[in-house]
């Protein structure tokens, strides 16, 4: 029995060096230069949700449970935080693969004579892939034997937003756009209006001008890479109407009151600035006044919500003269109340300091008062709110 399982034992050992000696050999690997006839994604979503199916190097097809979605999986250039298979020949040896002349990792044991898997990194403070048409475009692999260059653009990433100072401005005024891959920017829109881009902008930093019309609106940065949405919208830190009264204002909701001696509807659809509705104040008097009091309880803040400026938009309507006047007046303050001329048979915007109406602490009402035309007198307002 003994003899049997020494001779058992010497088969084995027989196999198992012939193997290793053919596994050897196997690895090798040509000794020719190193070619690339391709690279690949390795993977695709299909259409079960959050199901990723993978893909061989050797194959041109990638299947949907159903087995129905056959697809060319070649990458012509490629994307920051990707991995990909490289195909080619005389690979086995490779000492370093680059992209724009850096070095990316690899895995050795994932490298065979005819494929090998690298992922291409998201850029951060100690690897950087350059991008841009200003690149080489290379995809580069150096190997025991020789070293290839392969045409192999890397796509611009998206732009990313990280804030935008100030969080609301007038039309004209600058706002800065703070983040990162803003590199050859082509457009910066507050929702579909776009804004004038001021100087020079840097991969981190745009700077543009708030375009009329805007009231509440996110901010889009579009690059060669695409376009990105502002997490927070640009506006009105405090509004008071937007197409139909705030809860609390006027009597609606939750409490407040309107008037005096004029008529008021605030779902006119007569001259709108933005949206659908305009607040309508037929002047009965040559001192009436559109009155918004607040009763929503808690009061309005100025310091805590930063509340520096009122800004409202006034068309002016029937029986309205170029240059007549209104004035603005915070919590009942005449004293303290700010005269504009009003444009007829247009509108113009109005920002007007707190500081020169009282300095309100807190805000309980908004008076916008007809001074001495004529009457009945019509002016259309839109947007009020504090920036």
């Amino acid at each position: 029995m003994k003899k049997h399982y020494k001779l058992i034992y010497l088969i084995l050992s027989t196999l198992m060096v012939f193997g290793m000696a053919s596994c050897k050999k196997d690895n090798k690997g040509g000794t020719g230069a190193p070619t690339v006839t391709r690279v690949r994604y390795l993977s695709r979503f299909d259409t079960i949700k959050n199901v990723v199916h993978r893909i061989t190097l050797d194959s041109n097809n990638i299947y949907n449970d159903t087995r129905v979605d056959p697809f060319d999986s070649t990458a012509t250039t490629g994307r920051l935080g990707t991995q990909y298979g490289i195909l080619g020949t005389n690979l086995l040896t490779t000492k370093s693969v680059s992209f724009n002349g850096v070095s990316v990792y690899f895995n050795p044991a994932l490298v065979t004579d005819k494929s090998l898997i690298v992922s291409i990194p998201s850029n951060t403070s100690t690897v950087v892939i350059p991008f841009g048409p200003d690149q080489v475009n290379k995809l580069t692999i150096v190997t025991k034997y020789g070293k290839v260059d392969y045409t192999f653009p890397i796509q611009q990433p998206p732009p990313v937003i990280a804030s935008f100072t100030p969080l609301a401005a007038g039309e004209g005024d600058i706002v800065t756009i703070t983040g990162t891959i803003f590199n050859s920017v082509t457009s910066v829109k507050f929702d579909d209006i776009p804004a004038t881009i001021v100087g020079t902008p840097t991969p981190t930093q745009i700077q543009v001008k708030v375009p009329a019309g805007v009231v509440s609106s996110y901010i889009y940065v579009t690059t060669p890479g695409g376009t990105t949405k502002s997490a927070a919208s640009f506006g009105f830190k405090y509004i008071i109407y937007d197409d139909v009264l705030a809860n609390g204002w006027g009597g609606k909701g939750s409490g407040g009151y309107d008037g005096y001696n004029s008529t008021r509807d605030y779902a006119s659809t007569a001259h709108p600035k933005r949206g659908a509705n305009a607040i309508s104040i037929i002047y009965t008097n040559a001192y009436g006044a559109l009155q918004i009091g607040y009763g929503g309880g808690t009061a309005i803040d100025v310091n805590k919500l930063g509340l520096t400026n009122l800004k409202f938009s006034a068309y002016g309507g029937d029986s309205i003269p170029d240059g007549q006047k209104v004035q603005v007046v915070i919590n009942g303050q005449y004293g303290q109340a700010q005269q504009v001329a009003l444009k007829a048979g247009a509108y113009t915007d109005f920002t007007i300091p707190l500081n020169t109406l009282g300095s309100p602490g807190t805000i309980t009402e908004i008076v916008i008062q007809y001074l001495g035309g004529p009457v009945p007198a019509t002016i259309y307002v839109d947007d009020i709110g504090f920036i």
